[in-house]
């Protein structure tokens, strides 16, 4: 049964928080970090962005093989993708047990083509004129070739070592560390020595096998920061020497590359490491883990090795990425003119690998763009009655009532833990909560009558909502001074609006519960402004998943909605009309 590791913070996905991808983002270019990070813009997918996850997945699998000592095993049999190829073999070295592990690559590969074409068949936004087919058997083979290679040879470094310095906790009680690695089959195994006998290879391999992120659990296995404040999910830790090597798993090729983005992606995991070993809620070990001693990523297409630097003063980069930090959280709509890095193919930090090259106003030519003049052949036409110009769409409003019924945390439609209250008026009642992760921590400390300033309107679930973040405010009564309110039952919850399909993304998963959640993304610009429109489960009609960049829509009595103090706009089913002018045909669609 697979091991999930120890809560060690809040799960769920922030666009505020601090993770390895958006720092090396903000590092290279703060304009393309707003925009893909804070707005959450995306480009068309291409096949090799699906590639990662997929190579992740059946490496780590063949990591996880236990061969039997004695029986032998059969082969081309994988546990992840089963296979036979007819008769067995017996194992009695590291050799010969990679040769049995190199036997179960055709089972695995062909399953990694079969997950990679599912994974684009259901791509909302793909690249014109690519195809899953583009990624060929022979580049896959290599792959797992490689990365095979690479974990035998921590396997033989480790027989070398005599096991290294817990091979007799692993003989004791099995795999000594409080978050075990993952492995097929359940107990310690039946390989294991005698005290103070010599390493043989089964037990190398056990020992030698890391820490990385089990494939058979499907919510997020990251490292949180105890303050919450940062994240991250690294991919591999190896722990048998007494100390730590962290892996990155890279599906490209490594030689001839500027690693600088890899080596900042290294670093924080370095970083992160250090400051969640002392968390509350880790799981005790038997052994001592260690420090971190090297980061290192493999390029599993042509198995290059790239060793980064490591950081020196660890509390010095702790203050350093808090900073950074802040200033992400405090981004608004109105930075959209964050310095960006002069346009250049230089490689990991030049704009060759931006995502927001279609959506960036870099000054060129010594002119700012505006955004749309950045995205070609889309014609905006103006809002006509009764659709309202994005730019114009409700932001802030303040209120007064009986602040009451205070509950939380609890998770809001993100998964994220936020605290929440009521507040009453005039015989109407809103919910009142934060707008993310400790976003308005204070909220608890106020009851009865207050009034509250600069709340985020919008609804939810057929509820007034009022969302609270660092520029929201709640007075006592007698503060308040004359203050002008609105009134509850008066705020806008609901828009209507007209704009053509910028960007399209998805997601889906199952959460910490073990419930399936899924949602769809669409970015809308309408000349004025741009808006994220979000359909979230049964909001995912087909017309919606079908809309494609460049399509014109029509949205009535979308629910207004925020995240991370950016505004959305949300697909009610029950409510949201929504008409599509395609961009194939001048016929319109409509979508109830």
């Amino acid at each position: 049964m697979p091991v999930i590791p120890q809560s060690t913070g809040v799960h769920a996905r922030s666009r505020r928080r601090l993770s390895a991808s958006s720092l090396v983002t903000w590092e290279r270019c703060k304009r393309d970090w707003f925009l893909t990070r804070r707005l959450g813009i995306r480009v068309a997918t291409h096949p090799e962005m699906l590639l990662g996850h997929i190579v992740e997945e059946a490496v780590t699998t063949i990591w996880m093989e236990r061969p039997h000592p004695t029986d032998g095993m059969a082969k081309g049999a994988s546990t992840w993708a089963p296979g036979h190829e007819g008769g067995t073999m017996e194992i009695d070295s590291l050799d010969t047990l990679n040769e049995w592990l190199r036997s179960l690559m055709r089972p695995i590969v062909d399953r990694m083509i079969e997950e990679l074409n599912a994974a684009w068949s259901t791509c909302l936004w793909k690249a014109d004129g690519r195809s899953a087919s583009e990624i060929k058997r022979e580049k896959l083979n290599s792959m797992i070739k490689n990365a095979i290679k690479l974990q035998m040879g921590e396997a033989t470094a480790c027989l070398e070592a005599n096991g290294g310095p817990h091979l007799e906790a692993f003989r004791s009680g099995g795999d000594p560390f409080g978050t075990p690695a993952p492995c097929w089959g359940d107990g310690k195994g039946d390989g294991w020595q005698t005290a103070k006998e010599a390493c043989t290879w089964w037990e190398a391999w056990e020992i030698s096998r890391p820490w990385f992120k089990d494939p058979r659990i499907l919510v997020a296995q990251r490292l949180f920061h105890e303050d919450g404040w940062a994240a991250g999910e690294l991919d591999v830790a190896h722990r048998w020497r007494g100390n730590i090597h962290i892996i990155d798993i890279k599906a490209n090729r490594g030689t001839g590359r500027d690693h600088s983005g890899v080596a900042h992606q290294l670093r924080f995991y370095q970083w992160l490491w250090h400051e969640t070993r002392g968390h509350p809620n880790k799981p005790s070990n038997r052994v001592e883990e260690g420090k971190v001693v090297e980061a290192n990523s493999w390029h599993l297409a042509d198995g290059f090795i790239h060793k980064a630097d490591l950081i020196e003063d660890l509390e010095l980069e702790t203050d350093r990425l808090r900073t950074i930090q802040n200033e992400m959280a405090k981004t608004a709509l109105g930075d959209l003119k964050l310095s960006g890095t002069k346009p250049s193919t230089e490689g990991d930090l030049g704009c060759e690998i931006c995502h927001g090259l279609q959506t960036c106003d870099y000054p060129r030519g010594g002119r700012e763009q505006p955004l749309h003049s950045l995205i070609p052949d889309i014609e905006i036409k103006p809002a006509d009655s009764p659709y309202t110009a994005i730019s114009d769409l409700p932001s802030r409003v303040t209120v007064k009532g009986t602040l009451h019924g205070h509950w939380g945390p609890m998770a809001n439609h993100y998964g994220d833990h936020v605290i929440g209250a009521a507040i009453t008026a005039g015989g109407k009642t809103a919910v009142i909560e934060e707008m993310g992760v400790n976003q308005f921590p204070q909220l608890h400390d106020f009851n009865g009558e207050v009034v509250v300033v600069n709340a985020a309107p919008g609804q939810w679930r057929g509820m007034i909502r009022l969302y609270l973040d660092a520029d929201s405010q709640i007075l006592l009564m007698h503060e308040s001074g004359d203050v002008e309110v609105d009134r509850i039952g008066l705020i806008p919850t609901r828009a209507n609006i007209s704009g053509v399909v910028i960007s399209r993304g998805s997601n889906s998963g199952t959460n910490a519960k073990g419930k399936d959640w899924s949602m769809a993304t669409a970015h809308i610009w309408d000349g004025t402004a741009l808006t994220e429109v979000v359909a979230f489960g049964r909001g995912r009609s087909d017309s919606f998943d079908k809309l494609r960049v460049g399509d014109r829509i029509l949205l009535m009595a979308a629910e207004i909605g925020w995240r991370e103090g950016t505004p959305q706009l949300r697909i009610d089913p029950r409510n949201t009309r929504m008409t599509v002018e395609t961009t194939s045909s001048d016929n319109s669609t409509d979508s109830d």
